[in-house]
């Protein structure tokens, strides 16, 4: 609106006539109520980046999360061609930009990284398998763009559709990936979230998902039962009794779960393990 234009009446609909019609498929950005232009709501923001997207530095989690790195404006047009890329349909284009995850993160922000590019990521995982080796190899990258070792937990469902993929390469990408993901992760998140997943993949019913179990069970039995027994009375590690009991059942469960594994119906599990 121009200085000393009159507002127009939005109650009289034919006012409103060639302005807003509400059979058109919503624009990019909607009106609020004082006639300012805001973004429309996730689900339809997904992987887009704001006009006014300054990335100056905002804390959005100020008990886990760092700072958001603020990034050039270079770096924020890099950032919003692997946008427009992973939302293409050129597989080559595809797998570019995901091997820029960090830098679409980046220009994301902590919050829109959480709320908008993982589930896209998870909604997608029947791509092409170029781009799912890809995302599975940059998906570590994330760790600093979600709040930090505290909040990678966050980056769990993707990664576990990536270790249930048919193909190899997939696979052992997104091995690759849970290992740097599970040492950066606290104890307790170790323990919990990352151990559940791989006793949900040592049980699906797809050998492929016991396949990435066998692998990664064998790797991180160890530290899930850190602190289950020792030499100094309490676990070896300073915890408590009722930890030490915890940790000492779950290593118990995982080894029970390899020990399956070692005797799986399916030759190709049986070789991993």
């Amino acid at each position: 609106m121009t200085d000393g234009e009159v507002p127009m009446d939005t109650s009289d609909p034919t006012m409103m006539a060639g302005v807003i019609d509400a059979t058109d498929p919503p624009s990019a950005m909607d009106v609020d109520v004082d006639g300012d232009m805001k973004p429309p709501a996730a689900a339809d923001t997904a992987l887009m980046l704001h006009d006014d997207n300054t990335n100056t530095g905002t804390d959005y989690n100020s008990t886990t999360a760092p700072n958001v790195i603020p990034i050039t404006p270079q770096e924020e047009e890099e950032a919003r061609l692997a946008i427009d890329l992973l939302r293409g349909d050129d597989v080559a284009g595809r797998v570019e930009a995901a091997n820029k995850l960090g830098a679409v993160a980046a220009a994301l922000g902590v919050e829109r990284t959480r709320d908008e590019l993982l589930p896209f990521l998870t909604d997608g995982m029947d791509d092409e398998d170029e781009v799912l080796a890809a995302i599975a190899s940059n998906l570590r990258n994330l760790i600093p763009h979600v709040g930090g070792p505290s909040s990678a937990t966050v980056l769990l469902s993707p990664l576990e559709l990536l270790l249930t993929v048919e193909e190899a390469t997939v696979r052992n990408e997104a091995c690759e990936t849970a290992k740097a993901i599970a040492a950066a992760l606290p104890d307790e998140s170790y323990r919990t979230e990352y151990a559940d997943m791989l006793s949900r993949l040592s049980r699906k019913e797809w050998f492929t998902s016991r396949m990435s179990a066998a692998n990664l069970i064998a790797v991180g039995y160890e530290r899930m039962g850190l602190g289950a027994g020792g030499s100094d009375g309490d676990g070896g590690s300073g915890m408590a009794d009722e930890e030490a009991a915890t940790a000492a059942q779950q290593c118990a469960e995982h080894l029970s779960n390899f020990a399956a594994l070692c005797r799986d119906d399916a030759p190709m599990v049986r070789r991993v393990a």
